[in-house]
């Protein structure tokens, strides 16, 4: 609650609505297992993670303020996911696209953003992060602040600057086409440029994006959580452009059939399925790659097609 602030449990059956906070997390932020002593702590100028408790009294504070006491309750992910609950965590990674996509608002605070006076907003480093890409994309509004919490603009004023630096139309940012009408390759390439502070969130950041769910595994390493991750894709959809990546480093090979990092769909934003014109057929990946019908001893030249487009 942003009066207080303090944290709150509730049923999942209450809809009550919130305001949901974006920000790139710094080395000490306030986290689950401080808020029984906030108050207390807070208080305290000495305290290691002030600047983190001042971010959130900030964005109660901005609640407050733009709401009159229309919402009363903020989420903030660094204090209301136990990530030491392993499975509370699979499940809130799992669901955040659409926490997101539920909000009453999205207030994205760039700490390193100095004023509004400053029209580079678009330099701020929250804009090279994986998780605020559904950040961005999910909720239909947004608002963003400086570091002293001073509304720069929300996501129809700051439209141009906005595709400028994400590359994402308005049809997709605005919502005015729903963002599973984008081709695989154009959500691949929105995340070019970002990176991700754990690697296998590379993968697990995008699966809102998609509309997949799939179990974290931690350790797993950044190149084979991103092969799950287009695995479960292709279980749910016959987009080819899943398919259309290109290696950007010399002597990177990918992973047979599909790409190792999102990095690779860098330049692909341009391309699209169409359907009405290309009848696609369902495909599977299997571990034999030879058919059956053709000798060990031939020699194997394969061409592939993908029933895709270039958007003019």
């Amino acid at each position: 609650r942003c009066e207080l602030p303090d944290e709150e449990e509730f049923e999942r059956q209450q809809a009550l609505p919130y305001v949901i906070i974006s920000h790139a997390w710094q080395q000490k932020e306030v986290v689950f297992e401080d808020m029984p002593y906030f108050a207390r702590l807070a208080a305290s100028p000495s305290w290691s993670k002030s600047r983190s408790a001042n971010k959130i009294k900030g964005a109660c504070q901005a609640v407050r303020r733009m709401w009159k006491g229309e919402i009363t309750h903020l989420w903030l992910d660094n204090i209301c996911i136990d990530k030491k609950n392993l499975t509370e965590l699979s499940m809130s990674i799992n669901s955040m696209y659409h926490w997101y996509e539920g909000a009453a608002a999205c207030f994205v605070y760039l700490e390193d953003f100095p004023s509004v006076a400053v029209p580079e907003f678009t330099k701020s480093r929250w804009f090279t992060r994986g998780w605020t890409l559904q950040e961005l994309v999910a909720p239909r509004k947004v608002v963003f602040f400086d570091k002293d919490w001073n509304v720069i603009g929300d996501k129809v004023s700051l439209r141009a600057s906005l595709t400028g630096r994400t590359k994402i139309s308005n049809d997709f940012l605005l919502h005015k086409q729903n963002i599973g009408h984008a081709s695989i390759s154009q959500r691949m390439s929105w995340f070019s440029g970002r990176e991700t502070t754990v690697p296998e969130d590379t993968a697990y950041c995008l699966l809102g994006l998609f509309g997949v769910n799939m179990p974290l595994l931690y350790g797993e390493g950044r190149a084979r959580a991103f092969r799950r991750l287009q695995e479960e894709i292709m279980r749910y959809s016959d987009d080819q452009t899943l398919f259309a990546w290109r290696s950007i480093h010399a002597g990177d090979r990918g992973s047979g059939l599909l790409a190792e990092s999102p990095d690779h769909f860098q330049q692909t934003g341009d391309y699209i399925t169409e359907p009405d014109r290309l009848n696609n057929r369902p495909f599977q990946m299997t571990n034999k790659v030879r058919p059956s019908n053709i000798a060990e001893s031939e020699p194997m030249n394969y061409v592939g097609l993908c029933a895709a487009a270039v958007d003019n």
